[in-house]
């Protein structure tokens, strides 16, 4: 068997991990502990660091799921790594230990929930993109048009043009002409 690890995150500097590590301890009494205060973002470096020295039959023990990440699909892919190194996993409040059989099933079903909220995600913006379609709106990056158009166009701008003349003479749009041109003044 190899090391034990608890690690433990906070949110900000006023709150604290003993209310996490002091069950932990109990149970894992020979555990190294790694605390960390992390905001939101998804740099945790304790983490980032103990991930790297992690062996196979390691165990990482936490009191909950959510401490190694906020979004499931997130945690699915930090268990995945720890898997592929024989690092077992093991969470208090979900009691769930990823070495066994029940927590292989668990871990089993999230991924496939995981899985299938990136495919109704997927969908939805694909959805989402044919009705603005159907509706003339055309999404993506704003076409780049070169200097020397940019040129032709404030030129003919200049020369009191209509838009319309101008958007039909360089094939840039009416909005995007009243961006990058600007009337004689």
């Amino acid at each position: 068997m190899g090391t034990q690890y608890i690690y433990s995150r906070v949110s900000t500097d006023l709150q604290t991990t003993l209310n996490q590590v002091s069950r932990l301890k109990e149970l894992y009494p020979a555990a190294v502990v790694i605390e960390e205060t992390a905001s939101g973002g998804r740099h945790r470096p304790k983490l980032e660091d103990l991930l790297s020295k992690l062996v196979s039959g390691d165990e990482l023990i936490v009191s909950s799921l959510d401490r190694l990440g906020r979004r499931a699909s997130e945690i699915l892919v930090l268990i995945e790594t720890l898997d592929k190194k024989g690092v077992t996993l093991k969470s208090l409040r979900e009691n769930i230990d990823f070495s066994t059989t029940a927590g292989r099933l668990i871990f089993q079903v999230m991924a496939a929930v995981s899985e299938m909220e990136r495919r109704l995600i997927s969908e939805r913006t694909k959805s989402a993109l044919q009705a603005k379609r159907k509706l003339g709106v055309v999404g993506g990056r704003r076409r780049q048009f070169d200097e020397a158009l940019i040129a032709r166009a404030q030129e003919l701008r200049n020369l009191s043009k209509p838009l319309k003349y101008i958007s039909e003479a360089t094939g840039i749009s009416i909005p995007r002409l009243s961006q990058i041109t600007k009337p004689k003044t």
